[in-house]
């Protein structure tokens, strides 16, 4: 008996709590493993959240850096890029993969070299975001090196993929919009995690230590420039100058954590926000929300969106989200507005949302158990996603 085909998946980075990172692994569990069986392709030794799930499925993680003194925990340069390739194109022709899959060509773009030189038929390149947070001054290498993955992409896929139209345009380039490969893919959750009726809104706060008289606001997404949360912690406070029954929920980790916690010291907020792991269960803190809140600076789609429409919560977020992450739920708000006017619009706002009757129904395209199944098709076959 002939066993499952292989697919690579690449997210370069270990496998670790996120957005994105949950998205994949909802793909994958979401894939009959008696048929396909991914191999994750990453560039770093550090064991990621979700490793001993993928090993307990009947994947592996492959460190194309594992044969190097530092395995990968180094100053990236350009001989560790030709590595990189090279390494990986041994990996191809061990495995044989069907397909290759790249949901980070920032990155990780490179590697579809060695795909198109090792003839995998289906070369899938994914961009999920509409910028990047650069913590230090981007030298002309790196926007070089970045121009140039965007080009071999660009070239030698034979899928391009977006989380949004923006998401698109932002890796593939505006001139590359009529281009037939180009598709919006959702990334999936797993929609019955969020409409359980069990724990309720009262259970869901006795687990968080939440009282049940408070209007709770909730943001969930790393610690990071892009999310904004310094910003938020802003317009929170001027809320906190209408309202003093209102709380707010920070789940996440990051390198802007400190700046967060000094932030909350500076406001004197810490009765009225909690941080929270970003470990924490995503669908008790929703269900313990009334509202979400995401002003980001910029965002591919907001996974997270999808997320809290599902588990019924109205969403306020930056004009930097994406229209194709709205079913209804999520009001926008720009961002260059300040956080005296995010406050009024917020609280004003609040009394007024409607849940649309069939939001449920609207959510079920972004469920794994439809996603998966259609991108395992793609994987096989290489047909369009629309058409899988």
């Amino acid at each position: 008996m002939k066993g499952p085909k292989h697919v690579a998946f690449i997210p370069g980075v270990p496998v670790d709590k996120g957005g994105v990172e949950t998205s994949i692994m909802n793909i994958y569990n979401g894939l009959d493993r008696q048929e396909i069986q991914i191999d994750f392709i990453v560039r770093k030794p550090q064991k990621g959240y979700y490793h001993d799930e993928i090993k307990a499925l009947g994947g592996e993680i492959l460190n194309m850096f594992q044969g190097t003194v530092h395995k990968g925990n180094k100053k990236w340069n350009l001989l560790m890029d030709v590595y990189y390739v090279w390494e990986f194109y041994k990996a191809i022709r061990r495995k044989k993969y069907i397909a290759v899959h790249i949901a980070n060509p920032l990155s990780d773009g490179y590697l579809i070299i060695a795909a198109k030189i090792a003839g995998i038929p289906v070369r899938i390149v994914h961009s999920n975001n509409t910028g990047i947070d650069d913590y230090v001054r981007t030298s002309r290498i790196t926007k070089l090196n970045r121009k140039l993955r965007s080009i071999v992409c660009n070239r030698f896929a034979t899928h391009k993929w977006g989380c949004s139209q923006e998401a698109n345009r932002y890796f593939f380039g505006q001139k590359n919009e009529n281009d037939a490969r180009l598709e919006v893919v959702p990334n999936p959750i797993t929609i019955s995690d969020f409409t359980k009726e069990e724990p309720d809104k009262a259970g869901a706060r006795q687990q968080l230590g939440l009282s049940s008289d408070k209007v709770v606001f909730s943001n969930i997404g790393r610690f990071a420039k892009q999310k904004n949360q310094l910003f938020l912690l802003d317009f929170f406070a001027e809320m906190l100058k209408s309202r003093s029954d209102i709380h707010l929920l920070l789940v996440g980790s990051g390198p802007m954590e400190s700046l967060i916690k000094e932030k909350i010291d500076i406001l004197n907020l810490h009765e009225h926000v909690s941080l929270l792991e970003a470990s924490s269960p995503i669908p008790i803190v929703l269900r313990a929300s009334d509202f979400f809140l995401l002003p980001s600076i910029y965002e591919g789609f907001g996974i997270v969106l999808t997320e809290a429409q599902a588990s019924g919560v109205p969403c306020f977020v930056s004009d930097a989200c994406q229209p194709e992450a709205n079913e209804g739920l999520v009001k926008y708000i720009p961002i260059e507005k300040g956080a005296s006017y995010w406050a009024e619009y917020i609280l004003e706002s609040i009394n007024k949302v409607e849940i649309p009757k069939d939001i449920s129904k609207r959510m079920l395209k972004y469920d794994k158990a439809v996603v998966a199944p259609r991108m395992q098709c793609v994987y096989q076959t290489g047909v369009m996603y629309k058409d899988a």
